[in-house]
């Protein structure tokens, strides 16, 4: 089914004559979010959504459960210094090249309550970070997909993205995957009201203050605050938050000049290619269950498999069958691409984390060209819906390193027995049992 009032063709020439007019770009990358006013029943689905996002991303840790194990560097170098340093020195320290501001507040919350309850505020932390992320892409993804459903999708993804289980589940270290996928929506969001103005800026602050990965969205940032509106006016909201994002950047720069950060490169352009055709985008259409943790000849199977899903979609909006944001669809992809290829490039590492961001923004791309334009229009969104529905209860709960343990407090009972008999217990054990194992420092005083 085409667009009323015109063939299938001409509204495809038309939307492509507007999109290459600056002006015209601009007006659909940074719309204007809806004037909804805040009403008491919004107030409790956002906190009942919340609540239930924070219930789904705990019980998606399988075995031993998220509230009693610490992952890595969870314990290691954010609660562990935090223990050790001190909250502020904590704070300005860096780790594996940036620095990371909200681990680290959260890494001084975890050692601000008993030892015994460590573990648990560190699980509840994280997945409380990534259920208010949610709901964030939730409300500024408004001004750009109409369909509540789409809105559903792209924001829900954060809490039941199906690939990455093995290190980002309920994680701290790892909250900048979801953070730079957030702060994607923010730079775009136009909010009406202070308030949502006020969270933008400060959710670009904590996340551009938490990965030196933030750096791809320059170009983002400075063409949105060079921007002139409809009255020729500059994007005051749009300069405040390049302001902002290139404040975080000058404090993880600063890191490396001053030689606080460091981290060795490795680059592999090849890696980083093959990665993203097969792992950033197969990822999220098909899942990491299915995938399988081995590259082989299924894999590729099923990477072909979502790559025709891709190009399924690509089909049915060119048709004129949908009513599709061809802007929005076009940065998500670009910055898909861009958020992969960047780590691995200079890593030479191609970590299954790495595809979270990107993937979650490979489904944003697909939803873009699926908005419906009318009742007719709406059935390819609900097939992709109903795609990934499927793909993320099948990877739901999936056997990953923390399953195994060890329980955080039966490593508190072994240090508290060492502590009768010494001054300092040794480092106690932590997920994932490795060798040399990932250890945190508690002192005897602390575990009482």
């Amino acid at each position: 089914m085409g667009y009323p009032g015109g063939g299938r063709g001409s509204a495809l020439i038309s939307r492509a004559v507007a999109a290459r007019k600056p002006a015209e770009v601009s007006r659909a990358l940074f719309a204007a979010a809806p004037d909804r006013p805040v009403t008491a029943r919004g107030v409790v689905l956002a906190v009942a959504a919340v609540v239930a996002a924070v219930g789904v991303g705990l019980l998606r840790q399988p075995g031993a459960g998220a509230l009693n194990t610490i992952w890595a560097e969870d314990g290691t170098i954010f609660l562990g210094q935090a223990v050790d340093k001190g909250p502020l020195a904590a704070l300005a320290t860096s780790y594996a090249g940036y620095f990371h501001a909200v681990p680290r507040v959260v890494g001084a919350l975890a050692a601000a309550v008993p030892a015994g309850a460590a573990a648990a505020t560190l699980a509840l932390s994280a997945a409380l970070c990534t259920a208010l992320l949610a709901l964030l892409v939730y409300v500024a993804s408004a001004g750009h997909l109409s369909s509540q459903p789409a809105r559903i999708i792209v924001s829900a993804g954060l809490v039941v993205v199906p690939l990455g289980q093995d290190e980002v589940l309920n994680s701290i270290a790892n909250f900048h995957w979801y953070g730079l996928y957030a702060l994607f929506w923010v730079l775009l969001w136009s909010p009406r009201g202070r308030a949502g103005q006020a969270v933008a800026v400060v959710t670009t602050l904590l996340v551009a203050t938490s990965d030196i990965l933030v750096v791809a969205f320059v170009p983002l940032a400075l063409f949105r605050a060079l921007r002139r509106g409809d009255d020729g006016r500059r994007d005051r909201f749009g300069l405040t938050l390049a302001g902002t994002l290139a404040a975080g950047l000058i404090v993880q720069f600063a890191g490396l000049a001053g030689g606080s950060s460091s981290r060795a490169l490795s680059p592999d352009p090849v890696l980083a290619v093959s990665g993203y055709l097969l792992r950033a985008v197969p990822g999220p259409v098909v899942g990491q269950r299915w995938l399988g943790s081995e590259m082989g000849a299924r894999w590729v199977l099923l990477a072909g498999l979502a790559w025709l899903v891709v190009v399924a979609v690509v089909l049915v909006a060119v048709r004129g069958l949908t009513r599709p944001a061809w802007v929005l669809a076009s940065v998500a992809a670009l910055y898909s691409a861009g958020l992969y290829l960047l780590p691995v490039v200079l890593s030479g590492l191609a970590a299954t984390r790495y595809a979270v961001a990107p993937g979650l923004l490979v489904v944003v791309t697909l939803v873009a060209l699926l908005q419906p334009g009318g009742r007719a229009d709406r059935r390819p969104l609900y097939l992709l819906a109903a795609l990934l529905a499927v793909v993320a209860a099948v990877n739901l709960r999936i056997d990953n390193p923390r399953a195994h343990g060890p329980l955080w407090s039966d490593e508190l009972a072994r240090a508290r027995a060492v502590c009768t008999t010494a001054d300092q217990p040794a480092g106690i054990v932590i997920a994932p049992r490795v060798d040399p194992p990932w250890t945190v420092t508690v002192h005897c005083r602390d575990l009482d």
